[in-house]
């Protein structure tokens, strides 16, 4: 047995070299103290074998002392692996942090890059930035779900038990990162704001780093006390829409949904209709009813 376990641990090894070396740009992650139990955690405990093998183990603050601050996240050159031209982004994050952005501008890219680096640097010790520096985090997702016609649930249902999964995770105190996609989505306008706004307010917990993308604009206002805004911006020439996905300090200031439509060569009755009611809710703050053709 403790043959077939060298032999394990060996491969194990070669196989996180073989990663680094595939990689353009790689970093051992630094981890530091947080609202931890003074025990090593079980995810610790499992980890602590595969930190030894790649030399994270230098690089690990005290993970048994108490912290009463928040808890903070800083990444350098973040970068995503599997995107042949990818585009670095650098942020620090203490507690909330919303992203808001138009259609197709990296958004959910950006957050799935940053759980997968946090479950990286805690699993195999290796990140895709130049630095990485948090506490050792519970990882918690809600994206990319879909209904469930086996069990009977709507698209809704599967999202507020995804969420409701995260609410009673973060009520225990020990460091959370918690990343959800376009919070609330799956119901009306009023609801998703109201609703989506108090639960990201729930994750303002000084052991919690939450990260939300969304498309409500009026989200980053209601929580600009507790969260940093965060957004990715496009560039509108004469028939396509450039990204540049440089995540910047702020929240977005512009929308291409109604853009795509004549990019991809709706009727131009529809494309003109949209963009004035558009410019007429946001002048008057009622929808025009539309008459029979």
């Amino acid at each position: 047995m403790k043959l077939i376990d060298n032999i394990g641990e060996l491969d194990a090894c070669i196989s996180i070299a073989s990663f680094r070396e595939m990689l353009s740009l790689w970093c051992r992650p630094e981890f530091v103290d947080g609202h931890q139990k003074k025990e090593s955690s079980r995810l610790q405990e499992k980890a602590h074998d595969t930190w030894k093998a790649t030399g994270i183990l230098e690089n690990r603050a005290d993970e048994h002392t108490w912290t009463a601050s928040r808890i903070q996240m800083q990444v350098e050159d973040l970068y995503h692996p599997l995107l042949t031209e990818a585009v670095a982004n650098s942020f620090q994050v203490s507690g909330g942090t919303l992203v808001t952005g138009s259609n197709a501008s990296g958004k959910s890219t950006f957050l799935k890059n940053v759980a997968m680096n946090s479950i990286l640097a805690q699993t195999l010790g290796t990140c895709t930035c130049s630095s990485y520096r948090a506490p050792f985090l519970k990882v918690m997702t809600s994206m990319a779900l879909r209904d469930d016609i086996e069990s009977g649930e709507s698209y809704f249902i599967v999202e507020i038990k995804s969420l409701k999964r995260i609410l009673d995770e973060s009520k225990k105190p020990e460091p959370l990162l918690c990343i959800i996609d376009e919070v609330l989505r799956g119901t009306n306008t009023i609801e998703r704001i109201a609703a989506s706004s108090r639960i990201l307010a729930a994750l303002h917990q000084n052991w919690v780093i939450p990260f939300a993308a969304t498309h409500d604009i009026e989200l980053s206002y209601i929580l600009e006390d507790l969260y940093d805004n965060y957004h990715f911006e496009e560039e509108v020439k004469e028939k396509e829409v450039v990204f540049s996905y440089i995540l910047k300090k702020g929240r977005a200031t512009s929308r291409n949904a109604i853009r795509l439509l004549d990019m991809l060569e709706y009727d131009l009755g529809i494309v003109e209709g949209a963009a004035k009611a558009a410019r007429d809710f946001e002048e008057k703050g009622v929808w025009e009813s539309l008459k029979p053709v």
